[in-house]
């Protein structure tokens, strides 16, 4: 993995030119996620469930250089997850509507959310929930600048481990002149560290629904790409059709408008 801090956007849901072997995603889990899966109710959901630990799996294990079921994922006081073969660096995931996003960042802390775009009743009351400055961000146009907050609230405190109760009331957002999308100003009461946030909105393959994506990294101007929709061969069949459907990754440091 280079320097700087790497996300998969991936789709859980899309089975054109057969995305995913489902037998060889399962093999790919540890057996406490297996019992996990089984315990579902609904087969659907165990599959997506199974989907989406094996693509985050295939995705780490790429980027350390391990297979897929051997790397191991610990989780944190705070309830985030951790690699404890690898303190050195920090991983984030985040899941909706289908849509996976996963991140790996070396030597910085990182979080990630996404959010499907959907109608939201009252968006700045929901919002002052969590962040009582939501007034001083102006008028929701709806959804860009409801969801561009939230996503960036989730993935800052899961880059601090502090949780949306607590640790959201500590993000600093604001509005540039002219844009409809909300961005990342800071973090107090983080020991002085600086902190990046980025937005961006995409369209779900196969799909009519869209979604928000935030990457909160510590530090500035740390480089930051996004592969989005590309899921390692691993995951997918080894076929032409497959390969042709991978877009090139959105590189950035800041916030995408």
């Amino acid at each position: 993995m280079r320097a700087g801090a790497e996300g998969w956007l991936i789709a859980v849901g899309d089975t054109a030119d057969g995305v995913w072997d489902d037998a060889r995603c399962r093999a790919d889990l540890s057996a406490m996620e297996i019992r996990r899966a089984e315990r579902f109710v609904r087969a659907s959901a165990a599959v997506t469930y199974v989907r989406v630990r094996s693509a985050i799996r295939t995705v780490l294990g790429q980027a350390l250089g391990e297979a897929p079921a051997r790397v191991r994922i610990g989780v944190a006081p705070g309830g985030g997850p951790v690699l404890p073969d690898h303190p050195d660096r920090s991983v984030s995931w985040s899941t909706s509507a289908g849509v996976l996003l996963v991140a790996l960042c070396r030597g910085a802390r990182i979080g990630v959310d996404v959010e499907a775009v959907r109608p939201v009743e009252s968006p700045a009351k929901v919002l002052r929930t969590f962040y009582p400055k939501a007034h001083a961000l102006g008028d929701f146009r709806e959804p860009e600048t409801f969801f561009s907050a939230w996503t960036l609230l989730e993935a800052a405190v899961k880059a601090t481990g502090r949780g949306l109760a607590r640790g959201a009331r500590e993000v600093q957002l604001y509005r540039p002149v002219g844009s409809d999308r909300c961005a990342l100003a800071g973090i107090r009461d983080a020991g002085g560290v600086a902190w990046s946030g980025r937005t961006d909105r995409f369209a779900v393959p196969g799909s009519a629904a869209e979604v928000m994506t935030a990457m909160v990294t510590e530090g500035l101007g740390l480089p930051v790409r996004l592969h989005t929709w590309g899921v390692p061969d691993a995951v997918r069949r080894r076929d032409a059709s497959a390969a042709s459907r991978l877009p090139h990754p959105v590189s950035g440091t800041g916030a995408a408008q």
